[in-house]
């Protein structure tokens, strides 16, 4: 009973006390990651073995 009293005598203390400050948000940015099934994926694989048939890195794109 003892430490129970002690709890909610600290509670009552910081019920009391100043209010905690409050954190910054965070600001939210887009995501420029574009989603697979967006990409013309037929299309990157055929510029990706042309250019290693013809012994070329692929582009970056």
């Amino acid at each position: 009973e003892q430490w129970l009293e002690l709890r909610w005598g600290v509670r009552e203390q910081l019920r009391q006390g100043p209010p905690a400050p409050r954190r910054p948000q965070h600001q939210l940015l887009p995501n420029p990651y574009p989603v697979p099934t967006e990409k013309r994926r037929a299309t990157l694989r055929w510029e990706v073995r042309w250019d290693l048939a013809h012994g070329l890195l692929p582009r970056c794109s």
